[in-house]
């Protein structure tokens, strides 16, 4: 039985690594327009734009925020063996810029998509602890280690869904999404670099695993010039926010 649509307006927000300050346009235009989300949901880094959204950060506060998570905090901790990178940085940054510790405190309902390894399922978090929650939903695999919640591990929610429309569908009376991988305008040069091989991997794996949810969606909003860009580069980093901002809707 569907549930009764509460919310005018929900916003998915997609994974994509530091493709997230597109996000972080789209919203400060949308809210220019008089389109503010009642519920909000996120995958990867769409968690943490949904998070800081859901606790009443203004555009600015986030944007603020996003410059403490740095390339270094994200390769600068290394581990020895079972994972490349530490996670525990970006986990203390969650909770040195959080307002508040848990779902049940946000001023705006939030959910976050993560993956169970135990399971291989999807696992949509709404309560209890918020940053063990985006963390779980930002952990690629192998590059981070899963985050154990309540006996079970998580790991980045793209891996089932990347731009979680249809966990708020019920919830809401329209629903926009955000995707960060749009199918590219032109073919893109090839490179035999092993991090392009691993950006055009993940491009190709989560935008075909985001068009069920897309095809549930009111309005999708993307920018096919966002496929150029790196999904581990912070270095266009105002370049995709305009983007975001100046993308017609």
């Amino acid at each position: 039985m569907k549930r009764k649509r509460t919310h005018q307006l929900g916003i998915a927000f997609g994974g994509g690594g530091a493709k997230g300050y597109y996000h972080l346009g789209v919203l400060k235009r949308l809210m220019e327009m008089g389109h503010i989300p009642e519920m909000v949901s996120g995958t990867s880094v769409g968690s943490i734009v949904a998070a800081y959204y859901g606790q009443g950060f203004t555009i600015e506060e986030m944007l603020q925020a996003f410059e403490h998570l740095t390339v270094k905090d994200f390769f600068g901790h290394r581990l020895s063996k079972e994972y490349l990178i530490d996670s525990q940085p970006i986990h203390k940054i969650f909770e040195e810029t959080f307002r508040v510790h848990t779902f049940e405190e946000l001023q705006v309902p939030v959910k976050i998509v993560t993956t169970c390894l135990e399971t291989a399922k999807e696992v949509v978090f709404d309560s209890g602890p918020l940053a063990d929650a985006v963390l779980a939903s930002c952990s690629i695999p192998v590059l981070f280690p899963p985050v154990e919640i309540e006996g079970k591990h998580y790991v980045d929610g793209g891996v089932v869904r990347n731009v979680p429309v249809i966990p708020i569908r019920d919830y809401c009376k329209n629903v926009y999404a955000i995707n960060l991988f749009p199918a590219p305008e032109t073919d893109l040069a090839y490179n035999k670099s092993i991090r392009y091989i691993a950006d055009r991997s993940i491009s190709m794996l989560f935008r075909a695993g985001a068009r069920a949810d897309l095809q549930q969606a009111d309005l999708v909003i993307e920018d096919k010039k966002m496929a150029k860009f790196n999904t581990f580069d912070l270095k266009y980093k105002d370049e995709m926010y305009e983007l975001g901002y100046n993308t017609v809707f």
